[in-house]
Protein backbone atom coordinates (compact mmCIF):
# COMPACT_ATOMS: atom_id res chain seq x y z
CA UNK A 1 0.00 0.00 0.00
CA UNK A 2 0.89 3.62 -0.74
CA UNK A 3 1.56 6.24 1.68
CA UNK A 4 -0.40 9.23 0.79
CA UNK A 5 2.19 12.20 2.32
CA UNK A 6 0.49 15.63 2.35
CA UNK A 7 1.93 19.04 3.11
CA UNK A 8 3.32 19.83 7.15
CA UNK A 9 1.78 23.16 8.26
CA UNK A 10 4.27 25.20 9.57
CA UNK A 11 3.89 26.09 13.22
CA UNK A 12 2.25 29.25 14.69
CA UNK A 13 4.80 31.41 16.59
CA UNK A 14 2.70 31.97 19.70
CA UNK A 15 -1.11 32.43 20.61
CA UNK A 16 -1.57 35.09 17.81
CA UNK A 17 -0.32 33.64 14.85
CA UNK A 18 2.23 36.21 14.09
CA UNK A 19 5.58 36.20 13.46
CA UNK A 20 8.10 38.29 15.64
CA UNK A 21 8.96 40.81 12.88
CA UNK A 22 5.61 41.13 12.15
CA UNK A 23 4.57 42.25 16.08
CA UNK A 24 7.99 44.68 15.89
CA UNK A 25 6.27 46.22 12.07
CA UNK A 26 2.48 46.75 14.11
CA UNK A 27 4.06 48.67 17.36
CA UNK A 28 5.91 50.99 15.01
CA UNK A 29 3.42 51.86 13.44
CA UNK A 30 1.45 52.42 16.43
CA UNK A 31 3.98 54.24 18.22
CA UNK A 32 4.28 56.55 14.80
CA UNK A 33 0.35 57.13 14.88
CA UNK A 34 0.87 58.28 18.68
CA UNK A 35 3.66 60.68 18.13
CA UNK A 36 1.53 62.29 14.86
CA UNK A 37 -1.36 62.63 17.31
CA UNK A 38 0.76 64.12 20.23
CA UNK A 39 2.52 66.24 17.42
CA UNK A 40 -0.99 67.67 16.24
CA UNK A 41 -2.65 68.33 19.62
CA UNK A 42 0.23 69.48 21.67
CA UNK A 43 3.17 71.08 19.64
CA UNK A 44 0.82 72.77 17.47
CA UNK A 45 -0.99 74.28 19.99
CA UNK A 46 2.19 74.94 21.95
CA UNK A 47 4.01 78.85 22.58
CA UNK A 48 6.84 77.47 21.15
CA UNK A 49 4.75 76.82 17.75
CA UNK A 50 3.14 80.25 17.69
CA UNK A 51 6.42 81.63 18.20
CA UNK A 52 8.08 79.77 15.14
CA UNK A 53 5.04 80.83 12.66
CA UNK A 54 5.36 84.33 14.08
CA UNK A 55 8.93 84.44 12.88
CA UNK A 56 8.50 82.74 10.04
CA UNK A 57 6.24 85.88 8.94
CA UNK A 58 9.30 87.82 9.77
CA UNK A 59 11.80 86.12 7.62
CA UNK A 60 9.02 86.33 5.13
CA UNK A 61 8.23 89.77 5.75
CA UNK A 62 4.45 89.80 5.64
CA UNK A 63 3.02 92.17 8.36
CA UNK A 64 -0.51 91.10 7.98
CA UNK A 65 0.64 87.66 9.09
CA UNK A 66 2.60 89.09 12.05
CA UNK A 67 -0.70 90.69 12.68
CA UNK A 68 -2.28 88.12 12.71
CA UNK A 69 -0.15 86.57 15.71
CA UNK A 70 0.12 89.28 18.01
CA UNK A 71 -2.18 89.96 21.16
CA UNK A 72 -5.11 92.00 21.37
CA UNK A 73 -2.94 94.31 23.66
CA UNK A 74 -0.70 94.88 20.62
CA UNK A 75 -3.81 95.48 18.69
CA UNK A 76 -4.58 98.16 20.75
CA UNK A 77 -1.71 100.13 19.86
CA UNK A 78 -1.47 99.51 16.67
CA UNK A 79 -5.07 99.04 15.15
CA UNK A 80 -4.78 98.34 11.92
CA UNK A 81 -1.80 95.81 9.83
CA UNK A 82 -0.79 99.12 8.11
CA UNK A 83 -0.31 100.89 11.22
CA UNK A 84 1.54 97.86 12.18
CA UNK A 85 4.19 97.69 9.14
CA UNK A 86 4.65 101.71 9.64
CA UNK A 87 5.49 101.80 13.32
CA UNK A 88 7.08 98.24 14.34
CA UNK A 89 10.64 97.72 12.59
CA UNK A 90 9.49 93.45 12.61
CA UNK A 91 6.93 93.98 10.29
CA UNK A 92 9.25 94.25 7.45
CA UNK A 93 12.98 94.69 8.80
CA UNK A 94 14.77 91.27 8.22
CA UNK A 95 12.86 89.44 5.02
CA UNK A 96 15.23 86.65 4.01
CA UNK A 97 17.87 87.44 6.07
CA UNK A 98 16.54 85.43 9.45
CA UNK A 99 19.30 82.67 9.22
CA UNK A 100 18.59 80.73 12.35
CA UNK A 101 16.02 80.32 15.33
CA UNK A 102 16.71 78.73 18.34
CA UNK A 103 13.83 78.92 21.06
CA UNK A 104 14.87 77.65 24.62
CA UNK A 105 11.93 75.54 26.91
CA UNK A 106 9.12 78.46 27.85
CA UNK A 107 9.38 79.41 31.75
CA UNK A 108 5.69 79.41 32.81
CA UNK A 109 4.98 82.59 34.94
CA UNK A 110 1.88 82.92 37.67
CA UNK A 111 -1.10 82.42 35.22
CA UNK A 112 -1.14 79.27 33.32
CA UNK A 113 -2.30 81.34 30.10
CA UNK A 114 1.07 82.90 29.78
CA UNK A 115 4.52 82.02 29.19
CA UNK A 116 7.75 83.63 28.34
CA UNK A 117 10.42 81.91 26.01
CA UNK A 118 14.00 83.29 25.31
CA UNK A 119 14.78 83.43 21.38
CA UNK A 120 18.05 83.32 19.67
CA UNK A 121 17.95 84.84 16.36
CA UNK A 122 20.52 84.76 13.94
CA UNK A 123 20.33 87.80 11.23
CA UNK A 124 22.56 87.83 7.97
CA UNK A 125 24.02 91.73 7.54
CA UNK A 126 22.51 94.05 5.18
CA UNK A 127 23.67 93.94 1.75
CA UNK A 128 23.19 97.62 1.44
CA UNK A 129 26.07 100.04 -0.06
CA UNK A 130 28.74 96.54 -0.34
CA UNK A 131 29.63 94.70 -3.02
CA UNK A 132 29.23 91.04 -3.25
CA UNK A 133 32.26 89.55 -2.22
CA UNK A 134 31.87 91.72 1.23
CA UNK A 135 28.69 90.41 2.18
CA UNK A 136 27.98 87.30 4.49
CA UNK A 137 28.85 88.42 8.10
CA UNK A 138 25.66 88.23 10.56
CA UNK A 139 25.08 88.47 14.11
CA UNK A 140 22.89 86.96 16.69
CA UNK A 141 20.23 88.47 19.19
CA UNK A 142 18.84 86.92 22.33
CA UNK A 143 15.45 88.08 23.04
CA UNK A 144 12.27 87.25 25.66
CA UNK A 145 9.27 87.26 23.99
CA UNK A 146 5.79 87.42 25.80
CA UNK A 147 3.14 85.29 24.85
CA UNK A 148 -0.65 84.85 26.25
CA UNK A 149 -3.35 82.97 25.38
CA UNK A 150 -6.26 84.73 24.10
CA UNK A 151 -9.69 83.77 24.57
CA UNK A 152 -9.64 81.01 21.63
CA UNK A 153 -6.64 79.41 23.55
CA UNK A 154 -4.90 80.15 20.70
CA UNK A 155 -1.08 81.42 21.65
CA UNK A 156 -0.26 85.14 20.29
CA UNK A 157 3.20 87.32 20.68
CA UNK A 158 3.00 90.31 22.99
CA UNK A 159 5.31 92.85 21.99
CA UNK A 160 4.37 95.30 24.39
CA UNK A 161 6.25 93.06 26.71
CA UNK A 162 8.57 91.42 25.61
CA UNK A 163 12.18 92.27 25.19
CA UNK A 164 13.09 94.78 28.16
CA UNK A 165 9.04 95.57 29.04
CA UNK A 166 8.15 99.18 27.74
CA UNK A 167 5.25 99.50 26.20
CA UNK A 168 5.76 102.85 25.31
CA UNK A 169 7.96 101.51 22.66
CA UNK A 170 5.98 98.46 21.68
CA UNK A 171 8.49 97.09 18.88
CA UNK A 172 11.74 99.03 19.75
CA UNK A 173 12.49 97.52 23.08
CA UNK A 174 13.62 94.55 21.19
CA UNK A 175 17.67 93.77 21.12
CA UNK A 176 16.87 92.21 17.79
CA UNK A 177 16.37 95.84 16.65
CA UNK A 178 19.69 96.61 16.77
CA UNK A 179 20.26 94.78 13.71
CA UNK A 180 20.23 96.93 10.54
CA UNK A 181 17.26 97.01 8.97
CA UNK A 182 16.75 95.94 5.20
CA UNK A 183 16.42 99.30 2.94
CA UNK A 184 13.04 100.44 2.16
CA UNK A 185 13.44 99.53 -1.51
CA UNK A 186 14.08 95.26 -0.46
CA UNK A 187 10.18 94.99 0.47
Amino acid sequence: MARVVGRSRPQAEGSTGLKFTEIIVFALLILLAGAGIRYYYQYRKSAGFALQEFFGAVKQGSPKNQYALLDDADKKLFPTAQDYEKGCQLAHGYPERVTDILLEPQVETKDPNEVTIKANISIRDSGEGKELYQGGGSHKFTDTYFMRKNADGEWKVVLSKSGNNSPENCCNNLDLDKATPSPPGQY
